[in-house]
C-alpha cells in the first residue's frame, strides 16, 4: 500500500538559522499559531513534496485533504494522474485551481517585488472568474485563446490582454513543472500590433499647464523633463535630488523596489530645478500630499486638468513619452536615451524613434517643397 502519511511542517528562524520544526499542538488538539511559514509534506512515488500553507489554520485543512486524496488514489477511487489537455506526454495531477493558485501567489510574493506580485495575483483570479474551471488540469489553450479576445472586446488594448495570457500561461507552466516552450501558448501566440506612440505637442503643453497649481506644475514638469513613471515619481524623496549635480536618482526604497535596471541618474535641465527648489516641502517625499503622505493621485488629476484645458488623451506616461521622443528628436543617442528612460533592452527606446524622426522627415519633405 502507498505512503498516505502527510506531515505539517513550520519553517521559521532558530538562534540565526532557519529551519523546519514540527508544529506545537495545544490542549485542544489544534496547532499553535506561531512565527514561520507552515507547510505540508507527502510523499509521491520516489520524491517527496512540499505545499505551503497561509496559516497552521489552513495546514491542518491542506493535511487532511492530501491525506483524503491520497487514500482515494491508494483504493483506486481517484486516479493518481491525468493527462493535462494540449500537452502532448505531459502528465500531472487533478490540481485543484483555488488551493494551488493561493499557496503559488504566496511562493511568488517571496520572489518577486509587491508590485509585480499584485499585478499576477490580479490577473490569475480574473481569469480564475471569467474561466470558472476547479482543475488546473482542464484548463486548454482555447480557454487562454477566448480570455484574450474576452479582454480586448471589454475594450482592454491587445497589450494588455497579450501580457495577461502570457502570466496565466507562466503559472499553469510552474504548478505543472513544464520546460518553457511547452505550456499552453507561446509568446508567438500573443504577438500584437504595437500602437503608434502618442506625445504631446508644444500647444498641448502650453495649455496643460497654464490650468495647473504650483505644485501639480512641479509634478507634471518633472514627468515631463525628468521621464518618470507614475511610481517612480511617487517614492521621489529629496534626497533624490541632487541640486548641485543636476540629477535625480531613482533608487531603492523601504517600501518600494525598482527593478535593477530601472535604478539610475537622470541629468535634468535647470528649469526644472528651479521648479523644485521653489517647490513648498511637506516631509521628505518630494511630492507628499498634504498630509505629508505619498501622492498617489497624479493620473486622475492629469486627466481632470487636461479636461480644462481641452487637451485629449492626457495621462502621466505621455508625458515620459514626450520625453524620450524630445530627447531623440534633439540628438540625444538611442542608448543615452534607453539609460535615462531606464529600459531594460533597446528594442523598448526604439518605439520612439518613429514619432522622433517623424519631425525631420516632415521638415525634409517641407523644404523640398518650399517655393513650388
Amino acid at each position: 500500500m502507498a505512503n498516505r502519511r502527510v506531515t505539517i511542517w513550520r519553517y521559521a528562524k532558530t538562534d540565526g538559522t532557519w529551519k523546519y520544526h514540527k508544529p506545537t499542538y495545544g490542549r485542544n488538539n489544534k496547532i499553535k499559531p506561531e512565527d514561520g511559514t507552515y507547510y505540508i509534506r507527502w510523499r509521491n512515488g520516489t520524491k517527496m513534496e512540499w505545499q505551503r500553507c497561509h496559516s497552521a489554520a489552513s495546514a491542518e485543512e491542506a493535511c487532511r485533504r492530501r491525506e483524503a486524496m491520497l487514500t482515494a488514489q491508494a483504493y483506486g477511487i481517484v486516479p493518481p494522474q491525468r493527462n493535462t489537455p494540449d500537452i502532448p506526454g505531459v502528465t500531472s495531477p487533478a490540481l485543484q485551481m483555488a488551493d494551488t493558485l493561493s499557496a503559488w501567489l504566496d511562493e511568488y510574493n517571496l520572489s518577486h517585488r509587491p508590485e509585480s506580485h499584485a499585478l499576477m495575483k490580479q490577473t490569475l483570479e480574473e481569469f480564475a472568474c471569467w474561466v470558472k474551471k476547479r482543475t488546473i488540469t482542464t484548463i486548454t489553450r482555447v480557454d487562454l485563446l477566448r480570455f484574450k479576445q474576452h479582454l480586448i472586446d471589454k475594450g482592454r488594448s491587445e497589450r494588455t490582454a497579450a501580457n495577461k495570457c502570457l502570466r496565466i500561461n507562466q503559472f499553469i507552466r510552474s504548478v505543472l513543472k513544464l520546460d518553457p516552450g511547452k505550456g499552453l501558448i507561446t509568446v508567438k501566440d500573443m504577438k500584437f500590433t504595437e500602437p503608434e506612440v502618442s506625445v504631446f505637442n508644444d500647444d498641448e503643453l502650453e495649455a496643460f499647464f497654464k490650468h495647473c497649481d504650483s505644485y501639480h506644475f512641479a509634478i507634471f514638469k518633472t514627468y515631463l523633463m525628468a521621464g518618470l513613471r507614475k511610481a517612480e515619481l511617487e517614492n521621489l524623496l529629496w534626497d533624490d535630488v541632487d541640486f548641485t549635480a543636476g540629477v535625480i536618482r531613482v533608487t531603492p526604497k523601504k517600501d518600494w523596489q525598482p527593478k535593477t535596471w530601472e535604478a539610475r541618474d537622470i541629468e535634468v535641465p535647470d528649469e526644472l530645478l528651479k521648479i523644485l527648489k521653489e517647490l513648498p516641502r511637506r516631509g521628505k517625499l518630494a511630492f507628499a500630499n498634504s498630509n505629508g503622505n505619498k501622492y498617489t493621485h497624479s493620473w486622475d488629476d492629469c486627466i481632470e486638468i487636461a479636461e480644462k484645458a481641452k487637451v485629449q488623451d492626457a495621462h502621466p506616461h505621455k508625458f515620459r513619452a514626450t520625453f524620450a521622443t524630445r530627447n531623440l528628436q534633439n540628438g540625444i543617442d538611442l542608448k543615452t536615451v534607453q539609460a535615462l528612460l531606464g529600459h531594460k533592452d533597446i528594442e523598448s527606446t526604439m518605439r520612439y524613434l518613429a514619432k522622433a524622426d517623424s519631425k525631420k522627415v516632415r521638415e525634409k519633405v517641407n523644404a523640398v517643397w518650399a517655393g513650388q
